[in-house]
């Protein structure tokens, strides 16, 4: 197995930035406020964002991976999830993060992002082996 470690980290860092415009921007002209508290509709908005921005970001990507492309979507999404928790982690904003969402929600919004990834890159994967059975022997 040979992981293209510059796709994954490319993976994860478009993943984090996809996010944060599209909710922090969809969020602002909503004129809802997080830092108030993370409802319901917006814990599941935010997941379903989570799950499609990875899904299609590594489906994206995934067409550059040779193989292994399960693997790399995940690490891509692990990659995506660590420069999250850093970023607030370093702000100082990690405990106030857990209160804001509730630890189960913070977790579970966190661990979707991951499996968006993982499934991209099974879609990838698999449409790849459809082509490929699809292709005509010469």
């Amino acid at each position: 197995m040979r992981i293209q470690w510059f796709r994954v980290l490319l993976g994860g860092f478009l993943i984090e930035v996809v996010l944060a415009i599209v909710l922090l921007g969809g969020f602002a002209a909503a004129g809802v406020k997080i830092a108030d508290g993370v409802s319901t509709s917006s814990a599941l908005i935010i997941g379903l964002a989570c799950l499609v921005v990875a899904f299609l970001i590594v489906w994206w990507l995934g067409r550059g991976v040779r193989n292994d492309l399960v693997v790399h979507g995940f690490l891509m999404g692990l990659a995506a999830t660590l420069l999250y928790l850093a970023l607030v982690a370093g702000s100082g904003q990690l405990s106030s993060a857990l209160v804001t969402y509730g630890p189960a929600t913070f977790i579970i919004l966190n661990a979707v992002r991951v499996v968006g990834a993982a499934l991209g890159g099974a879609a990838c994967e698999r449409g790849r082996a459809a082509r490929q059975a699809a292709m005509p022997e010469a």
